[in-house]
């Protein structure tokens, strides 16, 4: 399929609402607005590869580790850990999505991701004190395998199938 793809930041917004109203329509998921909303500005976030990758000191990208995310959560304030979990929830989502793929010849396979961000969201929801974001998050979690392949298909249809491509 060849698609149109945003030549500004400020289309973004519209084309990935449309390619995600698309792709979940073809799964047969449903996404509260709020969620639809969040997942919509969570794929607008990773159009930069600053958003996605850490940046190291001298400027370069480094992957971001999920474990290191992990032993900062277990180090940090409730406010800090909501962030991590976040990030953590983020991070798998798009990347079992996405990069889902290439993740069948690793060490770590796109199950590890599924369990790992799932769990990130609904222990994020159970800290939310928001009643919105708690929803938004409960909804991530209990449908996080359906959602990463929802993001799947936008992989595979924009060509993004590894984080070389970013």
């Amino acid at each position: 399929m060849d698609r149109l793809k945003p030549a500004t930041v400020a289309d973004a917004r519209e084309f990935f609402a449309s390619e995600l109203k698309l792709a979940l329509n073809n799964h047969g998921v449903s996404a509260r607005p709020s969620s639809f909303n969040y997942l919509v500005s969570l794929l607008v976030s990773n159009i930069s590869s600053d958003q996605f990758f850490k940046v190291s000191n001298d400027g370069q990208y480094e992957d971001t580790l999920l474990f290191d995310l992990y032993v900062e959560y277990t180090q940090s304030s409730v406010e800090r850990q909501r962030s991590l979990l976040q990030r953590i929830g983020d991070l798998c989502l798009v990347i079992s999505g996405y990069f889902g793929e290439s993740l069948q010849s690793k060490l770590v396979d796109v199950d590890y991701y599924f369990g790992m961000g799932g769990t990130a969201y609904q222990t994020l929801s159970q800290l939310e004190t928001n009643v919105v974001s708690k929803k938004v998050f409960e909804e991530l979690s209990g449908k996080f395998q359906p959602y990463s392949n929802v993001l799947g298909e936008l992989g595979e249809r924009s060509g993004i199938q590894s984080n070389k491509d970013i």
